[in-house]
């Protein structure tokens, strides 16, 4: 009954119709009530609407983050477990649903926390940057890749995350020797200046946001190259990847995102054998834990006596995006409509599961 309540007081935040007027929101009354529906999940009842300018029949379920779901109120558990480190099979069996409804609804999220962070975003950076790559694999050690990666220094705020694929490198035995040249016939290297474009793609888009604010990065080539190449409002400062990582060092933000990285996601754990399948799906997780990470939780979960607020804050209220933590209903309450954004070329990849360079086929 309190659903069927909340069907009745909902007002609908847009119209569906990408060519209509009220598509990107409004607060005029573009709509009329137009009956239920009957349904075979809760609450029975599917509110029904009419937009009075171009027509187009929607219902209340049309807004939800369970439109056109078989088994719905599933989502919520579904993000808490998979961002505490259990894996999608753990999570299904744990729910007693099936391991494709989670990749499902992970999936849906990961495009809605995408959706969300475009109208959340830091619109101007005031503080110092640390930037990083997470060297993980997808499908097999035969494709590792780097999750290029700048945080906040003091905030720890999740900037930016890309993917750049790597060729295989290091020692090998005779047969995986042998696996890895039939890999490189069939499929072909790996772009091998992918870091390099990535880095310099997040350096020009932090550039954009900042002035005159420090880009620290270990000694890595392909930042140093990346940074020479474009003429950018940051400086750059290189810490040596020897020196200890402990909150002193201007690249501890990076190393504790990375530890998270480890130990929130099971498929980044070492020895694991809940790994990525393909490169989708990593993105996927990445995305969803930079949005848990930003919004949903405080920087750290003990008091620091350093930072009094760091117990307290997410990373989104230092930079005064947010005024309090959020909770689900407040990032996944609404559903967004990729009609309604101004993506780019990334994004738009990102949200078809378009990867060029992969070797696996990604269902979309």
């Amino acid at each position: 009954m309190t659903q069927i309540a909340d069907q009745l007081q909902l007002i609908p935040p847009y119209c569906p119709n990408p060519n209509c007027l009220f598509h990107f929101g409004t607060k005029e009354h573009f709509y009329v009530k137009n009956g239920f529906i009957p349904t075979d999940k809760e609450p029975f009842l599917n509110q029904r609407f009419k937009c009075k300018r171009c027509k187009i029949q929607f219902s209340a379920n049309t807004f939800s983050l369970d439109f056109r779901k078989k088994i719905p109120l599933q989502s919520e558990k579904i993000l808490h477990y998979s961002m505490n480190g259990m894996s999608n099979n753990s999570v299904a069996r744990n729910l007693r649903v099936s391991e494709a409804l989670v990749r499902d609804r992970l999936k849906v999220m990961s495009r809605q926390s995408l959706f969300f962070e475009k109208n959340n975003s830091a619109k101007t950076i005031l503080e110092d940057i640390s930037y990083d790559g997470f060297e993980t694999f997808t499908h097999s050690q035969f494709s590792p890749c780097y999750i290029n990666t700048a945080v906040g220094r003091v905030s720890h705020f999740i900037y930016h995350n890309t993917f750049s694929p790597l060729n295989r490198k290091g020692r090998m035995t005779e047969d995986q020797k042998i696996k890895n040249k039939e890999l490189i016939l069939k499929h072909g290297l790996y772009p091998r200046d992918s870091v390099f474009e990535e880095s310099t793609y997040i350096m020009e888009e932090l550039s954009k946001k900042t002035k005159h604010k420090i880009l620290f990065t270990d000694e890595h080539r392909a930042y140093q190259k990346a940074y020479r190449s474009r003429s950018l409002n940051l400086c750059h400062v290189t810490i040596s990847s020897k020196t200890r990582r402990d909150p002193t060092n201007p690249l501890f933000p990076i190393n504790h995102l990375h530890m998270l990285y480890r130990h929130f996601l099971s498929s980044q754990r070492r020895e694991t054998i809940s790994f990525q399948k393909h490169e989708g799906a990593l993105l996927e997780k990445v995305q969803l834990m930079k949005i848990y990470r930003n919004f949903m939780n405080p920087k750290f979960v003990k008091k620091n006596k350093f930072d009094p607020h760091a117990h307290e804050w997410s990373p989104a209220m230092y930079l005064k995006i947010t005024e309090k933590i959020l909770n689900f209903e407040d990032i996944f309450g609404v559903r967004k409509l990729k009609t309604q954004l101004d993506l780019d070329q990334r994004e738009k990849d990102f949200v078809a599961r378009h990867y060029p360079y992969s070797r696996q086929v990604i269902a979309a």
